[in-house]
């Protein structure tokens, strides 16, 4: 609780502070320090503590880049708070997408790459003189298999289209 002290001077009591992800168990900084998950900590009302947000952090398939934090605050800034408080960094998921030209035949667009979990991508292959595009091969949730071309491919997991060609006019 707050107090007076003999001298007249006001204090205040420490606050409870919780510093979390969404999704669990990603990482963030408090005061230059890593943490991973949940971390709580007591500090004193008033004194200002730096939350810091590491992005992109994941592996070469699924990643997670720094959305907002629940207070507002951008993906470094400084915090003071008063009364207990939690304060969650959310991230956004995002999946690679791997496009192969297959063997001999064409082009594929587009290059492989990031994207937005959910996200619908086109795609697309553009056959060399000499063949015909026959079809994709797609591996992963949101693939596309088949002969459409364009077609399109949502990133609901990392996805790997592969071309097939044939021998044409």
């Amino acid at each position: 609780d707050s107090a007076i002290t003999e001298t007249g001077t006001f204090t205040l009591a420490p606050v409870n502070v919780t510093v979390q992800t969404n999704p669990p168990g990603l990482q963030f900084i408090v005061d230059g320090t890593p943490y991973t998950g949940s971390q709580a900590f007591v500090w004193s009302a008033t004194a200002p503590h730096t939350l810091s947000a590491a992005s992109p952090q994941g592996d070469t398939a699924t990643r997670f880049v720094f959305a907002n934090w629940s207070d507002g605050g951008n993906q470094t800034h400084s915090v003071s708070p008063v009364l207990d408080t939690t304060f969650t960094v959310n991230f956004s998921a995002q999946y690679y997408l791997t496009m192969d030209t297959g063997t001999g035949g064409g082009a594929v667009s587009p290059a492989s790459g990031w994207f937005n979990a959910g996200q619908a991508v086109q795609i697309s292959a553009t056959p060399n003189g000499g063949y015909n595009f026959g079809g994709w091969t797609g591996t992963g949730t949101g693939s596309y298999t088949g002969t459409n071309n364009p077609a399109t491919v949502t990133m609901d997991s990392p996805v790997k289209e592969t071309a097939a060609w044939t021998a044409g006019t």
